[in-house]
């Protein structure tokens, strides 16, 4: 994703080299989106640069003509052709029919006519309004104990990416399990949710305590966390130390209806 895709078509002498497209990644509806095109002609003349969506022309410069500028209808595009020459065309409210390949193909002038087309691939996304949700069974855990939580994402369109971090460390994929489900809303967002299963070890605290938090990235657009801290479960010392006297006491009052029992026979032998 994001590879450039270039082309040459060589038509004698190499005059142009170095061609390189600027389009974003990811744009969200509404944008203003500037897709830029570079090239080194070595001294030759421009002969003409041409932008396509898919393989359809929407903007043509050619400095011969006047004007150098000219547009071709294409549904949705919306090209500010003030802002738009040479090395630039810049798009308005970008919807997300937008969304696909955009080429740029740079010709020299005469004798040359060196051409040559590169391309790469712009996304239109609906991004996700605030922090993803974590929720966890319980806050407090015993080693044995197998620690269940769940994160999801906002609505968005694709789905957002979702990982967990334990103490630190990406979470193995093998205790994850995921899923997406649509809302249903006319942008088709989806909402991604990610559950953990984590078998609570001596190890799985530090200090007393295990952090979990769930990351969620789309592109480079967005990227927000949640985090949760998770105490560990002891046994109280209070608790402890009564069940060890109860035990004790126990032993005793056992042990001294062991000696009547013993003792009982001598005492009658003793008194007849």
């Amino acid at each position: 994703m994001g590879a450039w895709l270039v082309e040459c078509r060589d038509h004698g002498a190499v005059a142009l080299k170095d061609v390189r497209v600027d389009v974003p990644e990811a744009v969200a509806p509404g944008d203003t989106v500037a897709l830029r095109c570079d090239y080194d002609l070595e001294g030759e003349s421009l002969y003409t640069v041409k932008w396509y969506k898919g393989r359809q022309e929407f903007f043509r410069f050619v400095p011969k003509e006047l004007p150098h500028t000219r547009v071709f209808p294409l549904p949705g595009v919306n090209v500010d052709v003030s802002r738009s020459g040479a090395k630039q065309v810049v798009l308005r409210d970008v919807q997300m029919d937008l969304a696909g390949k955009y080429r740029c193909e740079v010709s020299a002038d005469a004798p040359s006519f060196h051409t040559e087309v590169v391309a790469k691939h712009m996304h239109v996304v609906y991004l996700p309004e605030g922090d993803p949700r974590l929720s966890v069974e319980k806050q407090r855990y015993s080693v044995g104990d197998t620690a269940r939580a769940n994160c999801s994402s906002p609505p968005s369109s694709p789905a957002a990416n979702l990982s967990w971090v334990v103490n630190g460390k990406q979470a193995k994929e093998s205790r994850l399990a995921r899923s997406k489900v649509r809302t249903g809303d006319s942008g088709e967002r989806e909402v991604t949710t990610v559950w953990l299963e984590l078998e609570v070890q001596g190890s799985s605290f530090q200090a007393g305590k295990l952090q979990l938090r769930c990351e969620a990235q789309l592109y480079r657009l967005y990227s927000r966390a949640a985090e949760v801290v998770l105490e560990e479960e002891r046994p109280r010392l209070a608790s402890v130390l009564g069940t060890r006297e109860s035990s004790l006491g126990t032993g005793v009052k056992g042990c001294a209806a062991c000696w009547t029992a013993a003792l009982a026979p001598l005492v009658l032998a003793f008194w007849r």
